[in-house]
């Protein structure tokens, strides 16, 4: 059994071997600043502001933090960043990351621009697209859906169904799977059936729909554990695409505010034990399924290494994917990706102006921080005194 390097995402040379001196020293500022929470705050508050405003910064953001975190504000922009994370054996995965408009004009739009990525994906030899489905159906319609109050046979829940099967026609012909995103809790429901409805369809042959399981909520193991046995019923393959989550302070406080128990682990130990017990089950069941898996600990990629090999799965087996943001934790990205695993890199792109909540979301997440300085911002400094241009500044 091969011994897995238990100090492998500490290379720095690697995780940084696309970036110049000139690109560290950016990082290195961008991250110093939002490793500082008062900073953050402040910055956030006036970016506001001078957006409200309308005061020119858009150069500014594009030349900083838009620059660090987004491939651009077109699809062409990010064909340089796409082509250089295949020299290192790493797939892009663009994702336009403006929130559409919720109208029946804006659920086409985002159908249509869905199409014309997905065609994009398929030149480009590119194996995943990420659909949100509050772009093709209206949050309160879901939400009627998910409690009963609304039927699937209505001309929303139709509509919205076929927007997502017309997705699928054109992925299949283009050989692209498609994630679909988790969502609240409120509105998951409506999700999950139509989503595994059209699994049915779809994933008869390979897994080319991925249905999204967020271990922050509570049951996600048992969630995966009846999707299984019922894609084992009916004959075909499951799409699990797991995460830890992203809406936890939203949850809490709707449950808080409408009387009801939270669907959020009471604990960050039970997210992670969670999302550990669901890969170990998923992988342990990879005759049925896929797994396709977002996240920057690096802890749990230790582990699944460990369990991969023991299992005596082969690293670039097409049944596993991992995945992390543009941007972050490139540590991770490149070391999988130089050993042979299968690796996806999200690039958000989109016009600077409309990508702004997306950027904010990234800067709340870098300024959490124990001590004074971030995983991030750590693996950018120790890369710098590796090429002794620290003690230049």
């Amino acid at each position: 059994m091969e011994q897995i390097n238990k100090n492998l995402f500490n290379n720095t040379k690697l995780a940084y071997i696309t970036n110049s001196n000139k690109d560290l020293v950016k990082s290195f500022f961008i991250f110093l600043t939002l490793n500082n929470k008062f900073f953050v705050k402040i910055g956030t508050i006036l970016l506001k502001v001078f957006l409200k405003i309308k005061f020119p910064i858009k150069n500014m953001l594009k030349k900083t933090i838009f620059s660090l975190f987004c491939g651009g504000e077109t699809l062409r922009e990010c064909n340089k960043i796409i082509s250089s994370l295949a020299k290192y054996k790493i797939y892009a995965m663009p994702e336009y990351s403006v929130e559409s408009e919720s109208s029946y004009k804006g659920f086409e739009n985002y159908k249509n621009n869905s199409i014309d990525l997905i065609n994009f994906l398929g030149n480009q030899k590119l194996p995943f697209i990420a659909i949100k489905c509050t772009g093709l159906m209206d949050i309160e319609s879901l939400e009627k859906i998910s409690s009963n109050n609304l039927s699937y046979d209505s001309l929303e829940c139709k509509q919205f169904e076929e927007r997502i099967n017309e997705l699928c026609l054109v992925a299949s012909k283009n050989n692209v799977k498609i994630l679909i995103d988790a969502e609240e809790s409120w509105i998951q429901n409506a999700i999950d059936s139509v989503a595994i409805k059209l699994m049915k369809i779809y994933n008869k042959k390979s897994p080319m729909l991925f249905l999204t399981h967020q271990c922050y909520r509570k049951g996600t193991l048992s969630k995966i554990k009846s999707n299984l046995h019922n894609a084992k019923h009916e004959s075909y393959y499951l799409g699990v695409k797991l995460v830890r989550g992203a809406y936890m302070e939203k949850e809490r406080h709707r449950a808080l505010k409408n009387g009801y128990d939270s669907p959020i682990q009471d604990t960050k130990p039970n997210t992670d034990k969670e999302f550990d017990d669901s890969v170990k089950f998923c992988i342990e069941n990879l005759k049925n399924l896929s797994l396709w898996i977002g996240s920057h600990n690096e802890d749990s990629f230790y582990r699944i290494m460990c369990l991969m090999n023991k299992k005596n799965i082969v690293k670039g087996d097409k049944r596993i994917w991992f995945s992390q943001l543009y941007g972050m934790s490139d540590n991770i990205s490149f070391s999988l990706a130089n050993l042979g695993y299968n690796v996806v890199k999200l690039i958000p792109y989109g016009p600077i102006e409309k990508t702004i909540p997306y950027l904010l979301r990234r800067a709340k997440e870098n300024s959490s921080v124990r001590g004074q300085s971030s995983r991030q911002f750590t693996l950018v400094k120790n890369e710098m005194k590796r090429r002794k241009i620290l003690s230049l500044l």
